[in-house]
């Protein structure tokens, strides 16, 4: 018989797997898989909305841009509006306010915060009679509340005009640098699928350097993959290249930046996903302590031209491992399926709740609704 003591004992040693939902594990569930409560609405967003950019700052989430087709009129509608819910102490997204657009309606941009500076780059519009790539950089402070300044555009601009890419910022020994990670541009007559990846240094008061060509390419172009921070390295899981029904990848692939910015050779990691994917989302879930490892999920996107995933992708990052053997096997997560596939969705995770928002499906059917599930995060 364990004593009375133990369960007080365990919480001081691992304090992290009390953070985790334990509540959300049943016995039949396998202890090295994540276990997802049932996902639970969350305040809808005031319209419907996909390939749209999400993020999060501490307790606050933001969603910039998108679009929605609307069939029965055949009018493409792209936003400029930028909306903030903030997780409250319940652990759930209060009221989502409107904060001030940026310029240029758009979709396939993509938010990246630093510090007290919120940064989106990129992204593409169309008309009836034209097809818009953008290659400005625009940034509003994020203000004590969350509420964020108007935004204004860096004199600093891509050097390749891009969408369907990954933002990201990360600091190092030089500073804090800014990339934009492959993604799709237009050359010529072509849609061509990028390989490469631009960084810029970001300076005081949300000012950024020019804008460099990292000397070493991703393997194989590609929009809509996920690029994240995961341990000083960036990795970027799946993405669409330019053979529609044969580039859809599986592959993840791992660099680190040097101190000065530059970039390491991309290596590709020995764990390909369980299918490929594009227009999927993605979240880091780090583990400080305790049990829990940090793990990779992957949520939605499209496995293949017409199939839209309900499911979640799950891989645990060991931590006594380099990058990128210290990424372990992808799986499918066996809870957490979304109520319906979709794509061009967005995902953040906040202190063991994982938040969707948005997308589309294979019907046609866009989504304005926000779910979100609590989940326990299970051992290696």
């Amino acid at each position: 018989m364990k004593p009375l003591y133990a369960p007080l004992l365990a919480a001081l040693i691992f304090p992290a797997a009390f953070a985790q939902h334990s509540d959300c594990r049943q016995s039949w569930m396998p202890p090295d898989a994540p276990a997802f409560c049932p996902f639970e609405p969350e305040p809808s967003l005031p319209e419907a909305r996909t390939y749209h950019a999400v993020t999060s700052a501490g307790k606050n989430v933001y969603v910039a841009g998108g679009y929605q087709f609307t069939a029965s009129t055949g009018v493409v509608t792209y936003y400029n509006s930028v909306l903030l819910s903030r997780v409250g102490a319940n652990g759930r997204l209060g009221a989502w306010s409107v904060e001030p657009a940026f310029a240029t309606p758009r979709a396939g941009t993509a938010l990246a915060q630093a510090g007290n500076c919120l940064f989106l780059g990129g992204g593409s519009s169309s008309t009836p009679t034209s097809l818009n790539y953008y290659d400005d950089v625009q940034f509003a402070r994020i203000q004590a509340n969350g509420r964020l300044s108007a935004w204004s555009t860096s004199p600093s601009r891509l050097k390749t005009p891009r969408s369907n890419h990954s933002l990201l910022a990360m600091s190092g020994e030089q500073g804090t640098f800014l990339y934009a990670v492959a993604g799709v541009t237009q050359t010529g007559p072509d849609t061509v699928h990028l390989d490469n990846v631009e960084v810029a240094k970001i300076g005081n008061d949300c000012a950024l350097g020019p804008w460099q060509s990292a000397n070493f390419h991703i393997k194989g172009g590609r929009s809509s993959p996920q690029a994240l921070a995961v341990r000083k390295h960036i990795v970027t899981i799946g993405g669409w290249g330019d053979l529609d029904l044969h580039d859809v990848y599986d592959d993840v692939q791992v660099t680190a930046p040097r101190p000065d910015g530059t970039l390491a050779p991309w290596q590709t990691s020995p764990a390909r996903l369980t299918s490929g994917l594009y227009g999927h989302a993605s979240v880091f879930v780090p583990s400080p302590q305790g049990p829990q490892a940090p793990m990779l999920l992957t949520v939605g996107g499209q496995p293949g031209t017409g199939a839209y995933a309900n499911w979640i992708n799950y891989n645990y990052v060991q931590r006594n491992e380099s990058l990128p053997d210290a990424l372990g096997r992808w799986r499918i997560a066996p809870t957490g399926k979304l109520p319906n596939g979709r794509a061009g969705l967005g995902a953040v995770e906040v202190d063991g709740r994982l938040f969707v928002i948005g997308g589309n499906d294979a019907a046609g059917v866009y989504y304005r609704d926000v779910l979100s599930a609590r989940f326990d995060a299970g051992r290696p």
